[in-house]
């Protein structure tokens, strides 16, 4: 049904083929990301270029990707970490957001619990993307202000291993 340049376009970058259709209209997209703890259980989060907020390293899903495979590549593209997942923690997807560009989007978000591949020591790693990456403890979460409800939700999920559906 589709050319194969439009084929080709879309594997590249399906949000921005999405929204040279529909504009800033309100679309459903596909996250994934992961949580990634070090051996004192601080979570690895990064201080988003967007949005200038902390968060769950993770992003888009592009056209024939698994989430699983989103999750990896996002986390390594934001990170400089090449992870793998230990389990599905959950999936969200009743949150709402408008982007700083205007783009509108309900969000279905498949978040990992992840493990390093290899040793990493060095947090120096930023991009357009990220600006700032941080081992947190559940208590210095609580107090980050510059953090999503969505991420919130899902990083008080992952302290209290308590998942629940319909999120």
């Amino acid at each position: 049904c589709f050319s194969r340049k439009t084929k080709r376009y879309l594997k590249m970058d399906y949000i921005s083929y999405i929204r040279s259709k529909v504009g800033q209209e309100k679309v459903i997209l596909n996250f994934a990301g992961g949580i990634l703890a070090n051996e004192e259980g601080k979570i690895l989060l990064q201080l988003r270029g967007d949005k200038k907020t902390w968060a769950i390293p993770g992003g888009a899903m592009e056209l024939g990707e698994s989430t699983l495979d989103t999750a990896k590549r996002e986390f390594f593209e934001e990170t400089g970490i090449q992870v793998e997942a230990r389990r599905l923690l959950n999936v969200y997807s009743n949150f709402e957001e408008v982007y700083p560009n205007g783009d509108k989007v309900q969000t279905v978000v498949f978040i990992y619990e992840m493990e390093a591949v290899s040793p990493f020591s060095q947090l120096d790693f930023h991009n357009e993307e990220t600006l700032q990456l941080g081992f947190f403890s559940k208590e210095e979460i609580q107090d980050l202000e510059a953090l999503s409800p969505k991420h919130r939700l899902m990083l008080d999920e992952y302290f209290t291993n308590e998942f629940k559906m319909g999120h």
